[in-house]
């Protein structure tokens, strides 16, 4: 087995990837979205789908802006707490 450096460097750990239980609360509240903006869509003039378009694009976008900068933190935090712990370890050891 390679280590995990080596596997996200190969592009065989993709952090963005993720799953959902297609029972769960997510699925339930993605459908509702789906079923709205389908229901909008029918009541929009051709103009009005495409600024809706381009306010969906732009949502998207700042979404996955959003996920990049939380997924930095927490892991930059994840480094952070172990650090302390193997430094932490390493000054009770000496003392």
């Amino acid at each position: 087995m390679e280590s995990i450096i080596e596997e996200l460097y190969y592009g065989n750990i993709t952090p963005s990837d993720r799953s959902f239980c297609r029972t769960g609360e997510y699925a339930h509240i993605m459908q509702l979205v789906t079923r709205n903006e389908e229901k909008l869509t029918e009541a929009l003039t051709e103009v009005q789908k495409e600024t809706f378009g381009k306010f969906k694009d732009g949502t998207s976008e700042l979404s996955g802006m959003t996920e990049v900068t939380a997924f930095t933190l927490g892991f930059k935090l994840g480094l952070r707490l172990t650090a302390e712990a193997f430094i932490s370890s390493d000054q009770r050891l000496k003392a």
